[in-house]
């Protein structure tokens, strides 16, 4: 679903303000640094002129600074120039010179594009990827090196969280999600759950280097299929890995390793219905800040606080 654009706050400069800023700048750039000052100026004003903001103007405005971008690129984004820029700067300067403002338009309204792992290369859905009659380029949508934390992780949608099993010893906590990357299969994702300490929040998201990362305290079976332009996954975590260290509480986490990258994503409450008590009792899910999921084991589930409710019951 596309955000709705916000207006800009007074202190920004105005998107045309940006291209004016960007042709000084570049109208000065000389010497041995002049290429690197011309990527700086596309890649700060000019990305600055075309974020969503930008579309609040009105449609004539808006016409002028998406022209004046596509002249300035025309005169002085080189090829090796366009390929250093990140992805969604990339894709945004690349339709403006394209001159089809509405898909322009359309990128600029995209927070969150799904993506195409193949052939070890990862690109961005945005507006134009491989579409007819446009025939854009597949670099101008690659990711090739940077990291895309924030996008994917804004992909990333809960299905549904329920207990499954009968004896103790197959309960699991079964959560299912969406997950926004055509052609990522089961070697590229792991879930499960980690220990947190005593009043320890669950870590925000992150992304390393996938041979630096420490893995997860307690992993879940996965199962991975495809839909569409969307992997979807489905995991089980073992409860009585979970209740084997005793009362605590686990934080329940996504790791998907995408080009070297792994990503560390902690999974969210769904919105619909789901089953918030587990087997055995004294199991529960909760959810904080952004409605990241936690799972508490209390001393009635563990096997020690089940002896004493036994004694206690023989002792009435």
């Amino acid at each position: 679903m596309n955000a709705t654009p916000a207006a800009a706050p007074e202190h920004v400069l105005e998107p045309a303000e940006r291209v004016a800023a960007a042709e000084r700048i570049i109208a000065s750039a000389e010497g041995p640094d002049r290429d690197e000052e011309v990527y700086q100026a596309f890649t700060n004003e000019v990305a600055q002129a075309l974020q969503p903001f930008a579309l609040t103007l009105d449609p004539g405005e808006r016409v002028k600074c998406w022209t004046a971008i596509a002249e300035l690129a025309d005169a002085h984004l080189t090829e090796e120039l366009r390929l250093r820029l990140p992805t969604e700067k990339r894709v945004r300067i690349s339709l403006a010179q394209y001159r089809d403002h509405a898909l322009l338009e359309a990128a600029i309204a995209q927070p969150a594009p799904g993506f195409l792992l193949e052939g070890g290369r990862l690109f961005a859905r945005y507006p134009g990827f491989r579409e007819e009659p446009h025939g854009l380029a597949d670099e101008w949508f690659e990711a090739a090196t940077e990291r895309v934390t924030v996008r994917l992780a804004r992909g990333v949608r809960p299905r549904y969280l329920v207990w499954t099993g009968v004896k103790r010893a197959d309960y699991h906590l079964e959560y299912s999600f969406f997950v926004p990357v055509e052609g990522c299969g089961a070697e590229s994702v792991r879930v499960g759950a980690d220990r947190l300490e005593k009043g320890e929040a669950p870590r925000k998201r992150t992304c390393v280097d996938a041979a630096e990362h420490p893995g997860l305290d307690v992993e879940a079976e996965v199962a991975v299929r495809a839909e569409g332009a969307l992997a979807v996954v489905t995991a089980r975590v073992p409860t009585a890995e979970l209740i084997g260290h005793g009362a605590g509480r686990w934080s329940l986490r996504a790791h998907l390793t995408l080009r070297g990258f792994t990503y560390d994503l902690p999974l969210k409450a769904p919105r619909g219905y789901f089953q918030r008590h587990g087997m055995p009792v004294g199991l529960a899910v909760e959810w904080g800040a952004k409605r990241s999921l936690t799972v508490r084991v209390d001393e009635r589930a563990t096997w020690r606080g089940l002896s004493r409710l036994r004694m206690l019951d023989f002792r009435k």
